[in-house]
């Protein structure tokens, strides 16, 4: 029997890379403003004009406030930051608060996530990110939301760089909540997190799931397979829609593991009643399902035979709220047609 090996952050789209780079607390932040010296100018104009000159310094102290990040950073940041970069795997968080970075990490994921359609006009930052691109948008702010700590540094010397995780720390809802805070959003974060469940409910009662059935996410990339753990399209099968893990998942979930590589061979031990097949349409990827697919070990599993396995576009393994909410459609459109492989 293969042994099962975890899977390199660099083979995947999530940054995860698409669940790990999906995929500690977080400190408080300080609402203490920072007021900066009335300038020779202001203090002339005092002397002319007192309550114009108040006015002017009152702003002035606003204007920046210091947050404690994650790595427990003191950063001044600006109250109301007009030009955003965002460096890590989940733009969508922000997307989902109202606010769009003017740049972001988009080659790896720009063209995998489920939601292409809301990234019209920001400027791809690269991966790894190009100072030279996040210098030319002068950006006021810069958000961080990577593994790769090495690049907290260089950012903070082009502008106030706020770091809220390492790529997967927190599960979404916290993120967002994050964010919603550092900008002044939590209404926007209610509101969203209320509409959510409310659509969960919905969806739950209109496919009539059984509570309790053991499910599985299986990712097929490349000429890879992944066995999904605690991140990705698990996070809405087993936190949402009340399905559990199977057997051999829930030693992975329990031991927080995100995902692990495995071979053919061992693959029966990890699927429950229903499997969730993750996959895209590259031609190696393809290859690698018909592969499976054609195999005796694959009809051979329960699952299969009995036409409960549901395929699924590889983009809805994201975990930010606008791929949460579309893939939530995709569910309901995928079990109505009986899509089953």
């Amino acid at each position: 029997m293969s042994s099962i090996t975890s899977a390199k952050k660099s083979l995947l789209p999530l940054t995860l890379l698409f669940f790990t780079l999906i995929l500690a607390s977080c400190g408080k932040p300080n609402n203490t403003t920072t007021a900066t010296a009335p300038s020779a100018a202001a203090t002339s104009q005092a002397t002319v004009a007192p309550e114009a000159s108040q006015t002017a310094v009152t702003e002035a102290a606003a204007a920046t406030r210091m947050y404690t990040d994650y790595k427990k950073r003191e950063v001044e940041i600006p109250t109301q930051p007009q030009k955003i970069v965002y460096v890590g795997s989940n733009p969508g968080d922000l997307l989902a608060l109202g606010i769009k970075p003017a740049g972001a990490s988009l080659s790896v994921i720009g063209t995998q996530v489920a939601y292409p359609d809301l990234l019209e006009g920001i400027e791809d930052i690269g991966y790894p990110f190009s100072p030279e691109k996040i210098l030319a948008l002068s950006p006021d702010l810069i958000i961080f939301d990577d593994w790769d700590e090495t690049g907290i540094e260089s950012l903070s010397q082009i502008a106030p760089t706020v770091v809220v995780g390492l790529d997967g720390t927190f599960p979404t809802e916290e993120r967002v909540r994050q964010l919603a805070d550092l900008f002044g959003r939590t209404e926007a974060a209610d509101r969203w997190f209320n509409d959510y469940k409310t659509k969960v409910a919905s969806v739950k009662k209109q496919l009539n799931l059984t509570e309790g059935d053991t499910a599985t996410s299986l990712l097929v990339l490349g000429s890879e397979l992944y066995i999904m753990g605690s991140k990705g399209l698990n996070e809405t099968l087993y936190g949402q829609l009340g399905f559990k893990p199977a057997e051999g998942v829930q030693k992975l979930v329990d031991a927080g593991e995100r995902f692990v590589t495995i071979s053919d061979e061992v693959l029966p031990q990890y699927i429950g009643k229903h499997m969730f097949l993750l996959t895209d349409t590259s031609s190696k990827t393809a290859a690698r399902q018909s592969a499976l697919m054609d195999s005796g070990l694959w009809k051979a599993i329960p699952a299969v035979k009995e036409g409960r396995v549901y395929t699924f576009d590889s983009k809805y393994n994201f975990d930010d709220p606008i791929t949460l909410d579309r893939l939530l459609d995709e569910i309901v459109e995928i079990f109505s047609s009986k899509g089953t492989q």
